[in-house]
């Protein structure tokens, strides 16, 4: 069995069954293996929710349900079905709760599915004043805030909604050895699958930029009065909940403000097997658009056949401020990567993973086709 004591960076699969087969992370009836991601395990929802008044954060010392205990409005149960309103603010348990060892740390993200159905997702933890951020030595259960920004969503305990990394002493590529791993195996590459220049990376991060390019460069959310079922895979009409985004004549797309695009980035993106990365904001100084972008991406993202073409990133955007106007090309988020403990043993893509072969604006697995 591993020895996660002697073990530096992010853990990849074989540490993470570790933690699970120590008990580490454990759940009610167990936690099945189709959970453990290649860098990254997936939380359900519990049954218990409550609606609240607005977001709050524990104070060191305060349990997430005296919060709960002084300010829920009703409580809910999602053992059946449950709508959850669109703008409302509720708090659930997630199923899993953690153990963990001194010097673990574990750090919360959405899931590509739910950022794609405006879904807004953080974690809390008892003591903690940070969302997503589990800190080390933690031993409780844990709690999803939920924000349901365009769709009245249906929710049902057992749907898993966000996903963990674990780490000790996490440790991000700086700017130098992003220059050297990109140059000996190019992270980013261009649409026509040659390695971006250099001057793509910036701060220690690879920038990434908009797509406009295609007949249809993404899509936006529709106000509608029909629910979203987070367990219908497959089984809801997109022309009921978005409509396309053909290519703009003018090289401008028009960006309201507040209503959710899904877009794609222009660049392709690789993930080694001894890498992760996370989609971050490019720069606050570029423009204030985005929403909870998608979060993490496994070892053996844009990996193929043991090739590494890459694959196009699929953006969650959210004009919070203003209107604005994006051109192609124009910068939009950037990736970060980080270091595992060691390659990964099963790569993103290699167990039938919904968004493997995404090219472009792709809706999320819930709608047909």
């Amino acid at each position: 069995m591993v020895d996660l004591d002697q073990q530096r960076g992010t853990l990849e699969i074989g540490s993470l069954r570790t933690l699970v087969a120590r008990g580490l992370i454990s759940a009610d009836g167990g936690i099945p293996d189709d959970l453990v991601q290649p860098a990254s395990i997936d939380l359900r929802l519990a049954a218990e929710g409550y609606r609240m008044p607005g977001s709050i954060l524990p104070m060191p010392g305060e349990r997430v349900r005296d919060l709960i205990a002084g300010l829920a409005l009703e409580r809910i149960d999602l053992s059946q079905p449950t709508c959850l309103a669109r703008n409302q603010v509720y708090l659930v348990r997630l199923a899993e709760r953690l153990r963990l060892p001194p010097g673990l740390e574990a750090y919360a993200n959405g899931k590509s599915s739910t950022g794609r159905v405006d879904l807004a997702t953080r974690v809390l933890a008892d003591g903690s004043p940070r969302y997503d951020r589990v800190p080390s030595g933690y031993d409780g259960e844990l709690w999803i805030e939920l924000i349901p920004r365009s769709f009245n969503i249906v929710a049902q305990a057992g749907v898993s909604l966000n996903q963990a990394i674990f780490f000790r002493s996490r440790r991000l590529l700086d700017h130098e050895e992003m220059r050297e791993r990109h140059a000996r195996d190019p992270l980013l590459r261009e649409p026509d699958g040659s390695p971006s220049p250099v001057s793509s990376l910036f701060d220690g991060r690879l920038i990434m930029t908009a797509d406009l390019e295609r007949a249809i460069v993404g899509f936006v959310a529709k106000r509608t009065h029909r629910p979203l079922v987070l367990s219908g895979i497959g089984q809801h009409e997109s022309a009921d909940f978005f409509a396309p985004v053909e290519r703009p004549t003018s090289g401008f797309l028009f960006l309201e403000q507040d209503r959710f695009y899904i877009l794609s980035t222009r660049e392709r993106v690789s993930v080694p097997a001894d890498l992760a990365c996370e989609m971050v904001p490019f720069d606050p100084t570029a423009g204030e658009f985005r929403a909870h972008y998608a979060g993490f991406f496994d070892p053996g993202w844009g990996i193929t056949e043991g090739r590494s073409r890459g694959a196009p990133a699929v953006l969650e955007v959210r004009a919070h401020e203003d209107d604005l106007i994006l051109r192609h090309g124009q910068p939009i988020c950037a990736m970060a990567y980080e270091a595992l403990t060691g390659p990964c043993s099963r790569l993103y893509g290699t167990c039938g993973n919904t968004y493997a072969a995404q090219e472009g604006p792709r809706l999320s697995k819930h709608f047909r086709g």
